[in-house]
């Protein structure tokens, strides 16, 4: 069983051990994770998780939760979830290895240089080559059916390199975009845009990807900000949704947390955190009242249109190449009905039938807004759902069917009603 591992900071080019991770066992055998920071860490003084690791502090840290896998915050958010530990536990069996022995160190050395965010870890998984091939949507899309239909065959370690360190259920992959030729890769090269691709799960309608790419637009017109997107037609009624990494820029890593990392909160665990935590983290993270009224902007998004997937994993930040922290562009917004119909974060209390005197003291008493300034955010984006299905008609017509529309804009007139 692997004992040490070493995680690099890389963001912005740099490329420093940040620290290191060391396995020894408790009394009753179980396994024990302690995380020691680099002299050059301390040195440098860059905080990358002040919240629930600040650089001053013990020397060796442990106890980290359980469902983190006994890891540090920005660690465990390296490590993907649903599809990528899929391909991950995939492979492992066809190498004869029983997954639930795994630890989390060895599945660390498996991710090595190809995190989401700006880490890598040492020593990583030899005799695996990086693919370089261009590769059309339409033949991806086809591999991705071939491991959710079965065991995955011979390009099971391909969508693992190129699709096994993304956070989220359904199937995804990373890949560099030509802009010019509308082609994907999966080797980076300079000129090439970093893109996450991501398709239906199993069982679910192709529209999911129409749905998401008009929310995206939804939160365009919102004024918030949310990467480029571009939804994909593809062969046999398949389809896939695409957007431009936030964690990548001019070919350099740029350092990400989700708001799950950086509170320790379980995602898993509806009502971990509430819309009051994750104000009051963003201005503890940025330390910018700017960005809490943003992340203000979410919650009135997310409650108007009806995204009650809006768990801490679903939020994230990034930190500039000067070192200063600032909420991540929106992902992963789309209609959802969240579990037994209720926000996975409440808002004062209230997950299910969030009314406008909840959202107004939330803007006010936590992102330090006027009443007629949270009320125009909410006005706003009331406004602009209310024509949800015009939008959605004319940005992809017939691409999400006439019923989908119809429970969609029945839930967000719902919404707009309790907001009035």
């Amino acid at each position: 069983m692997l004992k040490q591992v070493d995680v690099y900071y890389d963001g912005w080019g740099e490329h420093w051990r940040w620290g290191s991770l060391v396995l020894s066992t408790t009394i009753t055998g179980r396994p024990l994770i302690a995380f020691e920071y680099s002299d050059e860490a301390r040195k440098r003084g860059l905080e990358l998780s002040a919240l629930t690791l600040p650089l001053a502090g013990p020397k060796l840290r442990k106890d980290f939760p359980e469902h983190q896998m006994g890891l540090p915050g920005p660690v465990y958010d390296s490590l993907p979830d649903g599809w990528g530990m899929l391909l991950m536990d995939r492979l492992f069996k066809r190498r004869g290895l029983n997954p639930a022995r795994i630890g989390p160190l060895e599945r660390l050395t498996h991710i090595g240089p190809h995190a989401m965010g700006a880490m890598s870890f040492e020593p990583a998984t030899t005799g695996i080559s990086e693919p370089t091939e261009e590769i059309p949507l339409t033949q991806l899309a086809v591999e991705i059916q071939d491991v959710l239909s079965g065991e995955g065959g011979e390009f099971l370690q391909r969508l693992l390199l190129i699709g096994g360190s993304p956070h989220g259920a359904r199937p995804k992959a990373l890949l560099y975009r030509n802009a010019g030729q509308g082609t994907f890769t999966t080797a980076d090269a300079p000129g090439l845009e970093a893109w996450l691709v991501k398709f239906p799960a199993q069982n679910e309608h192709p529209e999911v990807c129409a749905i998401e790419t008009v929310y995206a637009q939804c939160l365009r017109e919102c004024g918030i900000s949310t990467p480029d997107t571009e939804y994909f037609d593809l062969p046999n009624g398949q389809a896939a949704f695409a957007s431009k990494r936030f964690d990548r820029q001019q070919r350099m890593r740029v350092p990400m947390q989700s708001l799950a990392a950086f509170t320790q909160a379980d995602f898993r665990n509806p009502g971990a955190l509430d819309y009051v935590s994750f104000l009051r983290a963003t201005g503890f993270c940025t330390n910018d009242v700017r960005e809490k009224a943003r992340a203000f902007e979410r919650a009135v998004f997310n409650i108007v249109f009806n995204n009650r997937d809006d768990h801490p994993k679903n939020f994230a930040y990034t930190m500039s190449a000067t070192g200063h922290w600032k909420l991540a562009p929106a992902y992963d917004v789309t209609f959802c009905e969240g579990p037994a119909g209720y926000h996975q974060m409440d808002v004062m209390g209230e997950a299910l039938h969030i009314d406008r005197k909840r959202l107004l003291s939330l803007g006010m008493e936590e992102a330090e807004l006027s009443a007629q300034t949270a009320a125009y955010m909410i006005d706003n984006m009331c406004h602009v759902a209310s024509s949800f299905t015009a939008s959605a008609e004319h940005l992809l017509p017939g691409r999400i069917t006439p019923d989908t529309l119809r429970t969609v804009q029945q839930r967000i007139d719902d919404n707009i009603r309790l907001l009035r």
